[in-house]
């Protein structure tokens, strides 16, 4: 998961990390690692994450610099 732009996600909704944590059922310690890419977040917490910012799992994990783009 891009920290950077977990982060981004969450600052643009207006969210702490304490928020986060408890929207998703996780310690404020665990969320903080995982945004700051210490811990690998597991599956079902990565979708509690995009289901809470209601973003795609690839707008966390591809930034948009590297998206794909049409080859003529």
């Amino acid at each position: 998961m891009n920290s950077s732009l977990l982060r981004e996600v969450r600052r643009a909704r207006g969210m702490t990390q304490k928020e986060v944590a408890i929207a998703i059922g996780v310690p404020q310690s665990t969320y903080c690692l995982i945004e700051h890419g210490k811990r690998p977040a597991d599956l079902k917490t990565v979708q509690k994450i995009c289901d809470l910012f209601q973003v795609e799992p690839d707008h966390l994990f591809v930034p948009k610099r590297f998206a794909v783009r049409k080859v003529k």
